[in-house]
């Protein structure tokens, strides 16, 4: 989906834009998840259930450096 520009209200308001309301099924009222990357804001919906968190980080989160943590943290547990 192409990016698009959206003007910030005077109350800080921030209107999203309908084809991207549709891709992510968020309606009136829904909850939002909002933090900062690379100088930006990501906006994704919230999760209702714990399935889907799944992949929420992927892009956060280098998967060499997490299984080497995972496996040092087990090795320390090893009797």
């Amino acid at each position: 989906m192409k990016p698009k520009y959206c003007k910030i209200s005077t109350k800080g308001q921030l209107t999203i834009p309908k084809d991207f309301r549709d891709e992510l099924k968020l309606n009136e009222g829904d909850e939002v998840l909002l933090y900062i990357q690379d100088g930006g804001i990501v906006i994704k919906p919230k999760t209702t259930h714990i399935g889907m968190l799944r992949g929420l980080l992927r892009d956060e989160i280098e998967l060499n450096k997490a299984i080497d943590f995972v496996q040092s943290e087990r090795k320390k547990w090893r009797i």
